[in-house]
């Protein structure tokens, strides 16, 4: 969810923002600081600072909450994960990052807004911010509403007025900045014929598969990983090492289970107040629950083995008593049995049942907990592993990892690899929690970028190797019969020479797949912008080197393109402004004075 959320960054921070600061001013600035206990070195309510301009706890817990709020919204069939939680705190230090450098850059630049600028924003462009509260059930807006609302004296505009100067100046700002954004007219053609275009074509060509690879040399890799090490390099990464708490259930968990199963669940079937689908349906948390718990017909050799030895031991319509299984508590209930009529045996049985999975509960999890606080209060960098040890705790030794990714062997740990980038060396963390599991760090080393070494790449350049021989071997082979069929020959005249691949493509767009060739490959590209009956006499793709020849090409449309041309060159210069704004904020962020005091004021949430 991370990489997504961050991928998308680049395309939506701008309109992202514009909405946070909506949020400040319609929502208010409430919540509580993020100021611990004993925080004795640093500013109360402070968090940070930007070229000096402070960061306050208070707005940052705001945004925060508006944060993990908007990803409810995108998730609203399931809860959040750790990771989830990890990633909001870390957008919403980056939105007031943001917001700072963007208000420091209006200051620096003397950009400022008159009072007939926000009227006219009023009246003739209105944010769509504010008139989401004017949708009406089929999705439109109701503009006519708007104005009344707008119109009249009594209604407090406060707000929505302050939003909009805190609003035009970022888009006077955007406008400058992106001001040398060009869309040539080649552009938007190219890019019409890319999203409509359509073509046919017929091609010969060499698959590498087909090929015998020679095995690289040695002097073969050394020479390959000499030449390309920049093709080779490692981020930096963080070593460290981690104690993990399993949020595992404990007998107690198992034996009020078991209860509720003897004494609520089975009784009630028993005593026929509800039928075994019945009971399913309202208890089980299988998904068979869906069907009354049916699990069909098996043998003995499909289900885990207290399970199958107790339905294989029942009679048709009995009850069993509950089973324990690595999935929880089980009731079966046994609809038919197949008998081998020479042995007597059952040998398959058709059954419902209901599942009951345990989880820790408050008494396990409060355990877990004091257990993880007790050994955080007695630890140093220097005693963290060796206590582990002695103590029999789980301790893991992570690989080297890069920065903003899981700690490897640790599910859903963003949050902790977060706290390890600021960490110093032999820091122990706070206690981070996942849904399944506790686990305090220790920061064990930075290590910087570099090449990476070259036993660790061996095998990757022993694959570039060959793909290069391959690509030689190929176009040594295909070459002749380019010059053949530039001189007259049809690509046909190649089909059965068993060095070629020959086939003639069903109708195709940009992105199809092509047998052979592969999915929205350069071949697709260039049959699409190529001409017909003239050769393309080489595409590469990762599957093979091809020559190919248009049969047919969808005719250039004038009419639609006409009548999307606005529309695709509108996209395209929003593209490239987006391009041009994110590089100017990298450059910004890259020269701005930062200081992130989140993770030496956290508490390990």
């Amino acid at each position: 969810m991370f990489k997504y959320l961050r991928s998308q960054a680049k395309i939506f921070y701008w309109v992202i923002a514009a909405t946070f600061i909506l949020f400040l001013f319609l929502g208010g600035m409430t919540g509580r600081g993020c100021q611990p206990p004993g925080a004795d070195n640093y500013e109360a309510g402070v968090l940070g600072s930007v070229n000096g301009t402070k960061i306050m706890g208070q707005e940052y817990d705001y945004a925060y909450r508006q944060t993990l709020a908007q990803m409810r919204q995108g998730s609203s069939t399931r809860d959040l994960n750790a990771n989830q939680y990890a990633s909001a705190r870390q957008m919403a230090w980056d939105y007031m990052v943001r917001d700072i450098l963007l208000d420091q850059a209006i200051q620096e630049f003397g950009i400022t807004v008159t009072d007939e600028e926000v009227l006219d924003t009023f009246q003739n462009n209105p944010p769509p911010e504010l008139l989401n509260s004017y949708v009406d059930e089929n999705g439109q807006v109701d503009l006519n509403r708007y104005f009344a609302d707008l119109q009249n004296p009594e209604n407090d505009w406060s707000r929505a007025e302050a939003y909009i100067r805190t609003l035009l100046p970022r888009q006077k700002l955007e406008t400058m900045i992106a001001q040398d954004a060009f869309v040539s007219d080649e552009d938007v053609r190219s890019e019409y014929i890319r999203q409509s275009g359509r073509a046919v074509a017929e091609y010969i060509g060499i698959l590498y598969s087909d090929l015998d690879s020679q095995e690289p040399s040695g002097d073969d890799i050394q020479a390959w990983f000499d030449s390309h090490t920049d093709d080779y390099q490692s981020p930096s990464k963080i070593k460290c090492k981690a104690v993990r708490f399993e949020k595992s259930p404990s007998d107690a968990d198992y034996q009020e289970v078991l209860q509720f199963m003897q004494t609520e669940i089975r009784p009630r079937i028993v005593n026929q107040e509800l039928t075994f689908e019945q009971a399913a349906i309202e208890y089980s948390e299988d998904s068979s629950a869906t069907t009354g718990g049916d699990l069909g017909t098996f043998d003995r050799n499909r289900m885990a083995a207290p399970f199958t030895e107790a339905a294989f031991d029942l009679k048709i319509g009995e009850i069993s008593e509950p089973v324990r299984t690595k999935f929880g508590w089980h009731l079966i209930e046994i609809l038919e049995q197949e008998i081998d009529m020479e042995t007597g045996e059952v040998f398959q049985v058709h059954a419902r049942h209901i599942l009951l999975k345990v989880a820790p509960g408050i008494d396990t999890l409060d355990q877990l907990r004091d257990s993880a606080q007790d050994f955080r209060a007695r630890v140093d960098g220097g005693s963290f592993a060796s206590t582990a040890e002695a103590e029999a705790h789980d301790l893991l030794d992570p690989v080297p990892f890069i920065e903003g990714r899981d700690i490897p062997g640790l599910a859903f740990t963003l949050a902790g690899s977060q706290w390890l980038s600021h960490a110093g060396l032999g820091e122990v963390s706070q206690i981070f929690d996942t849904d399944d599991f506790l686990y305090l760090l220790l920061a064990e080393e930075a290590i910087p970028a570099g090449t990476r070494p070259l036993d660790e790449v061996k095998g990757q350049i022993r694959l570039a190797v060959q793909k290069e021989n391959n690509r030689k071997v190929a176009r040594a082979l295909l070459a002749p019969a380019v010059g053949e069929i530039q001189m007259g020959s049809s690509i046909e005249e190649f089909a059965n020479n068993e060095s070629f691949i020959y086939m003639v493509t069903d109708t195709f767009n940009v992105n199809d797949n092509i047998t052979n060739v592969g999915y929205g490959t350069e071949f697709n590209k260039a049959a699409i912008e190529g001409t017909v009956d003239l050769l393309i006499p080489e595409v590469e793709t990762l599957r093979g080197l091809f020559a190919l020849k248009p049969l047919w090409i969808k005719p250039f449309d004038s009419m639609d393109f006409v009548d999307r041309k606005d529309g695709i060159r509108a996209a395209l210069v929003n593209r490239q402004r987006a391009e041009i704004l994110e590089q100017w904020f990298q450059e910004r962020r890259d020269n701005a004075e930062i200081i992130d005091q989140r993770h030496a004021l956290s508490q390990g949430i």
